[in-house]
């Protein structure tokens, strides 16, 4: 296995994991960690920095894989394209869509990079066969879904950096909400209407960003669906429902590194309007459960192959990047980042 110089720029929670999980992959010789934390950086056994221009231009890796605070994102991306480096980023990319698009055209610039984005939603096993299901035209056409993911917070909600408008540029529509918007698009397609939206604070009132953003969104070719991405949920919370012609799908729970969402579940249903089941309303169900969350691997993975082997990234481009932020700021709307009026 061709091993690829690496270096991890952010080792606050999602570096460590990223850290970890390239190094059991095997293909990541992993030559340098940045922080601007030092305490961030100890125990480690390559050399640490706490500035990151510093540690691309010394260790001079052929990947960087950027886990830093949204405000960092563009610039650290931007700046490791140009050198000509393969990225990883974490999302979401950027603040705001204006970031997304400045990475997106710093990518377009160096067509020889892979320029990858972390949603790594779409490698969870109950989505891999949700698709796959969709696909085979078992339960007929995709026409509508709602999705709901919502968090507890926690005793320091309200002090965390993703609540700092200038480090993050939203609340939780932008954290967490654009996992699920990105499985709408993957699932549905693309949205050209906002029909409607209602960002707002409704318990965290010291907050200058949301805690609850609701969307109805619809494709041009009429598909609906609509999203609750919450902060006061108290209860972690994963649920989509795929409706179909012929049937619905329904994914219920998410193995995280939490493991606080529920056990992760696919079920589907067939149309069943003659009770062949036995009870209208009832029909048989065939629910498929999961215990393990390979999704890092899988896009490890994706990333990995796709920078040694040429193949192209089909989850988590430049161009997902731009659609799902897309949504994220019509959903916002004329109010900027935080609660709408």
């Amino acid at each position: 296995m061709k091993r690829l110089t690496t270096v991890v720029i952010g080792m606050g929670r999602m570096g460590k994991m990223r850290y970890e999980k390239l190094k059991r992959h095997g293909g990541f010789q992993i030559t340098g960690v940045c922080d601007e934390k030092p305490e961030n950086l100890q125990g480690y056994p390559e050399p640490g920095y706490v500035d990151w221009e510093e540690c691309l231009a010394r260790c001079d890796p052929e990947v960087v894989f950027v886990c830093t605070v949204n405000a960092a994102i563009p610039a650290v991306v931007c700046r490791a394209l140009s050198l000509g480096k393969h990225v990883f980023s974490e999302k979401p990319p950027g603040r705001d869509l204006a970031d997304a698009e400045a990475m997106r055209r710093e990518g377009e610039r160096h067509p020889e990079c892979v320029l990858k984005f972390g949603f790594n939603h779409r490698y969870h096993n109950c989505v891999i066969e949700a698709k796959a299901l969709i696909q085979s035209g078992l339960i007929g056409d995709v026409v509508c879904a709602r999705g709901v993911y919502g968090k507890a917070g926690s005793p320091t909600f309200a002090e965390e950096w993703r609540n700092d408008i200038r480090l993050s540029g939203g609340g939780i529509l932008l954290d967490q909400g654009i996992h699920m918007l990105d499985l709408l698009r993957y699932f549905l397609g693309e949205f050209d209407r906002i029909m409607g939206r209602s960002v707002d604070t409704l318990v965290w009132k010291q907050l200058p960003t949301e805690d609850s953003a609701f969307a109805i969104l619809k494709t041009q070719d009429g598909k609906l669906a609509s999203l609750h991405s919450n902060a006061l949920q108290w209860r972690h919370k994963f649920d989509l429902d795929i409706i179909c012609t012929q049937g619905y799908i329904a994914l219920n729970g998410l193995i995280t590194s939490t493991n606080s969402y529920g056990e992760e579940k696919m079920t589907y249903y067939k149309k069943d309007l003659n009770a062949r089941s036995g009870a209208l309303g009832k029909p048989l169900e065939h629910t498929m459960c999961f215990d393990q969350d390979q999704s890092w691997e899988h896009e490890h993975q994706e990333f990995y192959e796709a920078v040694v082997s040429g193949t192209p990234i089909r989850n988590g481009t430049a161009q997902d990047a731009v659609r799902v932020m897309e949504l994220v700021e019509r959903i916002y709307g004329n109010t900027g980042r935080g609660p709408a009026l």
